[in-house]
């Protein structure tokens, strides 16, 4: 509850669109390898929104993402242009929150969205799901919920957290160092609010900070040193590029994070490994133990 009452105190950073009707091909298509990619609902797991490839080809295998969005929002389309441009480049995404839905989410719902993508009806109707490759991520609140679904869930394979981090020193101390599974951490530069500290923060009413900024850094600093682990910082602030076409920087930066941890593309892998497409997109990164991750190509 004390977390739900600090990000919806932000709630009008992300907004929460009125709900509309949608058809499955509506937004953008993004433009990789398997686009165009869409959105869509799928009436066995309401409260979600998918976002695919509309043709896989024969013999294709699309691993999956279960994302978490900023603010708590459980609209689906918050993260429209930077998760179709991830689908479009052959990863299975959903998101917490229908199309255009309002009201809050919470973790339960990304272990939710696992537990039916893993379940074996949901693997006949799309025969193409590599459910042994899936992370869990999202943008600040949705990235506390990615701890919290990520972490435990033998499942989950890899975890991306956007702007974000755990709320307190003790939260980070208790649950950080027991990672080993690879995480990567996508911040927003000094003026990022999750800089530090916390994956938002608000003001009281003489205008002071009620949260110190001590958050994405922090955790990092606390992973076991053997876990895989990225972090990069591209000076934009807490909201990103998400918004902008293909989710801008963030979306190539997350394309690259996904094409190597979920589809095992040694290309993408240079992105992280050697830096130089980081930095000069502005990216500021530190990295430990990459090579402990191995992942085969699909």
């Amino acid at each position: 509850m004390q977390l739900k009452s600090i990000i919806l105190a932000l709630a009008t950073a992300t907004g929460i669109s009125q709900a509309n009707p949608i058809s499955p091909h509506q937004g953008p298509t993004g433009n990789g390898p398997f686009t165009p990619a869409y959105y869509t609902t799928d009436s066995s797991l309401d409260g979600h929104t998918l976002y695919l490839p509309r043709d896989v080809p024969q013999g294709a295998k699309i691993p999956v993402l279960i994302w978490g969005n900023g603010a708590c929002s459980a609209n689906g389309l918050d993260f429209l242009n930077f998760l179709t441009q991830i689908a479009s480049h052959g990863v299975f995404v959903i998101s917490s929150g229908s199309p255009g839905g309002r009201g809050s989410t919470n973790a339960q719902m990304m272990t939710r969205a696992i537990d039916w993508v893993t379940h074996s009806t949901t693997k006949e109707r799309y025969s193409w799901l590599e459910t042994s490759r899936i992370s869990v991520s999202g943008m600040s609140c949705g990235g506390v919920e990615a701890y919290t679904a990520g972490v435990n869930d033998n499942r989950v394979t890899t975890i991306g957290i956007y702007n974000s981090g755990l709320l307190s020193g003790n939260e980070s101390r208790n649950v950080v160092p027991k990672i080993n599974k690879p995480i990567f951490y996508f911040m927003g530069g000094p003026s990022d609010i999750a800089f530090n500290n916390v994956g938002v923060f608000f003001s009281n009413r003489r205008g002071k900070d009620t949260l110190t900024r001590k958050q994405g850094e922090r955790d990092y600093q606390l992973l076991p040193q053997s876990t895989p682990t990225w972090k990069g910082n591209l000076d934009v602030g807490h909201g990103g590029t998400y918004g902008d076409q293909n989710g801008g920087k963030f979306g190539v930066a997350a394309v690259r994070y996904y094409q190597w941890t979920l589809r095992g593309n040694a290309t993408a892998a240079s992105f992280f490994t050697n830096n130089q497409e980081a930095n000069q997109d502005g990216w500021s990164v530190e990295s430990r133990s990459l090579g402990n991750l191995r992942v085969s190509p699909i």
